[in-house]
């Protein structure tokens, strides 16, 4: 395979030429839409255009439909715009019913131009083929810089042993582990505490990064944050590609094989980005109880947006798992620096001077995510204050150098990244009319039900077109309408919404939606028909945010793990020893393993003797494409069910091993991309409409009981002492993993 050629660009002259053939097309577009008709006709015409969208949803996924869905959402869309600019908006005053009026159409009209800026640019993914085979003396030199903030010491060593053993001549790449826990100015910090805490901890790192044979490094101070570390790192390495990874994230052994060729084929390309994968849900999806079936929040990107992007140019550095050339970093002065959105600055420095990026859709990282809702409200609050300062200094329209499409890209991410601004106002702006008495939509009954209802159904069949698979849209709505009042005010605020604390937007928002309803009926039985209209939009709007925050209010109440590190469901094969004398090494199954322990199915002769619980075992994985790390691997029986003369055999790792049994481990759960493609394609499976919204109401309706079980104690919650700090921990777990289910003695074939 052959990697695609660069677009070429049109020129002036054609270009002047498009524009003005587009715009003979839109005036008369645009007239029609603003053109008012009779709420009887706009309902007709409302009714007939989500009859046909709705028929168009089965074949969305190709592009002619999808195009017809667009262009007929649009025009119900467009007329829906044009009604609410010319006939619902207060008249101009000094008052708060024209600012509630303003701010709301301006949401909306951000909103919308979001949904089809993300409409148009995704109508067809990209792609891509595998990179093509690189000869061998002509490989590049890859520099893989791992950096950590205050990640923990055996969570560092798997991800650093996984990096060290990827498919890749081991005199062209090195490893570096780049601390920012253990800096000059932290382990000489003013409080005692801190300071013997950082200094322990570089001393821990320098001798696992000697035990692994990578390099340690860091610097005197923090400036900079993750991108001032980044450039210390680049001081400390000169090969012609950097591979970026956070602390967390464990490569497969085929990234590199899978990446590099893509920068022999095309000189000017800068970026490789590839997609993220989490081994554990994140808390908000964990804490909603929805299961491994529905896909993670970070899979509207990876899995719709970025392909989408990628056709027109505009594939963008994530942070990790990238690829970058060193020399274009070296153009542009290296990684940016400001915090928050240092990646995508990153990337528009690199597209404004002329590099391009692709973006290679397969999983070949896993990551973990935070593990309490605090912490998700935290790095998302994070995040959008980045994005706020990015907006705020013009990014990208002030920029010369970006085509038209990349723009429009670097658009729909910085919108993508502000979407929880726009639905806290949605959630608000009916409570201003409910309970504040603020007068700022003036429409009748006939008006709003013409244009409101069509406008909202094709819009939530529109987004079910684009983000299905990856963002069913109605459990995505209930999932970030119960992040956006605590990640706003994170944004605004900082840090401060820690702990419990975090939850309390949530549940403030709620009880206001609460008090909306129960103020909309009161004033609906108080009004004139003639005037009643407006009270109850409001009301069932309200009412709608009220069903949509109530399903998501568990999502505050941190639920207990008891498995943090999810099983890998394998089959390799491996050879058991046990301690027995009589008890020769048996060939074995590995069923599925995680970083504590592993399922083996082994046969068990006739009269052999049984294997007792605490039984101390080894095993040795086999790796026929890299025999180097098959190594033993000593653990201790903690269930076992036997069935015939097979038996199913709950080994927990032992913790303390040497760090070549660590490499062994990575190996055996991390090193095939393959299951996480696996799992990451079990999630995109379509959903349906009348799914999600049985499960937004079955959420909504046991959200009460579960929050008052859950705050009074009565329900099962963990004390930090009873969990592990993450779910990369080598060794037994502290919370007893339930016994293994055992399996027809039938196999299939080991890999």
């Amino acid at each position: 395979m052959t990697a695609q050629p660069p677009r070429r660009r049109t020129g002036p002259a054609l270009r002047i030429l498009l524009a003005g053939l587009w715009l003979l097309l839109l005036v008369p577009a645009l007239l029609l839409a603003a053109a008012p008709v009779a709420p009887a006709a706009q309902g007709l015409f409302a009714l007939l255009a989500v009859a046909l969208v709705a028929a168009l949803l089965p074949v969305a996924d190709r592009t002619g439909p999808r195009l017809l869905l667009l262009a007929t959402a649009g025009a119900v869309t467009l007329r829906y715009w044009f009604w609410r600019l010319f006939e619902t908006l207060p008249a101009v005053a000094p008052d708060a019913g024209f600012v509630v009026a303003l701010v709301l159409f301006l949401a909306e009209t951000c909103a919308i131009g979001l949904l089809f800026l993300e409409a148009c640019l995704l109508v067809g993914p990209l792609r891509r083929p595998e990179a093509p085979p690189v000869k061998p003396e002509t490989l590049p030199g890859v520099d893989i810089l791992v950096t950590s903030s205050d990640e923990p010491a055996d969570m560092l060593a798997i991800t650093l042993a996984a990096a060290k053993n990827m498919v890749y001549p081991a005199r062209l790449r090195t490893v570096v582990l780049y601390d920012e826990g253990g800096t000059d100015a932290r382990c000489a910090s003013a409080d005692a505490g801190s300071a013997a805490a950082a200094r322990a901890r570089r001393a821990g790192l320098q001798q696992m990064c000697h035990d692994l044979g990578v390099v340690y490094a860091t610097r005197p101070g923090n400036a900079g944050g993750r991108g001032g570390a980044l450039n210390a790192a680049l001081a400390c390495v000169s090969r012609d590609l950097v591979l970026v990874l956070e602390g967390c994230h464990v490569p497969s052994r085929d990234f590199l094989a899978r990446t590099v060729g893509h920068f022999a084929a095309d000189p000017r390309l800068a970026l490789v980005q590839t997609p993220h994968f989490f081994i554990n849900p994140d808390p908000v999806q964990r804490n909603l109880g929805l299961g491994p079936g529905w896909p993670a929040a970070s899979e509207r990107l990876f899995g719709a947006i970025l392909p989408g992007l990628d056709r027109w140019g505009g594939a963008v550095f994530c942070g990790s798992a990238g690829v970058l050339r060193r020399r274009a970093l070296d153009e542009i002065g290296g990684f940016a620096e400001k915090p928050g959105a240092e990646d995508l600055q990153t990337s528009l420095a690199l597209h404004v001077r002329g590099w391009r990026s692709l973006y290679h859709d397969r999983v070949m990282i896993a990551g973990v995510q935070p593990e309490t809702f605090a912490g998700q409200i935290a790095a998302r609050g994070r995040r959008i204050a980045g994005l706020l300062r990015l907006l705020a200094a013009g990014h990208p329209l002030r920029h010369r150098g970006l085509c038209l499409s990349q723009r429009l890209g670097y658009l729909v991410r910085l919108g993508e990244g502000l979407r929880p601004l726009l639905l806290l106002v949605f959630l608000l702006a009916p409570l201003a009319h409910l309970l504040a008495g603020v007068r700022f939509l003036s429409a009748g009954f006939e008006d709003l039900l013409a244009h409101g209802s069509g406008y909202l159904a094709v819009g939530l069949m529109l987004r079910r077109a684009l983000f299905d698979r990856h963002a069913p849209p109605l459990a995505s709505l209930v999932q970030e309408a119960a992040q956006a009042p605590s990640v706003v005010l994170a944004a605004l605020f900082g840090d401060r919404l820690a702990g419990a604390r975090a939850s309390v937007p949530l549940w403030a928002v709620t009880g206001l939606c609460l008090a909306g309803v129960l103020a909309g009926i009161a004033q609906l039985r108080a009004a004139p028909a003639e005037a009643a209209a407006v009270p109850l939009a409001m009301t069932l709007w309200a009412g709608f945010n009220l069903v949509v925050l109530a399903a998501g209010m568990r999502a505050g109440l941190d639920k207990c793990q008891r498995r943090t590190m999810p099983r890998v469901q394998m089959q390799v094969s491996a050879e058991v020893h046990c301690p027995a004398e009589d008890v020769r090494p048996m060939n074995a199954t590995v069923l599925d393993a995680s970083t504590r322990g592993v399922r083996l199915l082994l046969p068990l002769p006739p009269g052999a003797p049984a294997i007792g619980l605490g039984t101390g075992v080894r095993f040795r994985p086999k790796f026929p494409d890299a025999p180097q790390l098959e190594r033993m691997v000593s653990g201790h029986v903690r269930a076992a069910v036997r069935m015939g003369g097979m038996v199913t055999l709950g080994v927990a790792l032992d913790p303390g091993q040497p760090s070549a049994v660590r490499e062994t481990v990575a190996c055996l759960i991390f090193g095939d991309s393959a299951a996480w493609l696996r799992r990451r394609q079990a999630t995109q499976r379509t959903k349906g409409l009348l799914r999600e919204g049985l499960l937004i109401l079955w959420l909504a309706v046991g959200a009460l009981p579960v929050v008052l079980l859950r705050a009074t104690g009565r329900c099962g919650r963990s004390h930090p002492s009873d969990r592990p700090a993450h779910p990369l921990a080598f060794g037994a777990a502290p919370c007893p993993d339930p016994a293994p289910v055992p399996d027809k003695p039938k196999l299939r074939k080991a890999s």
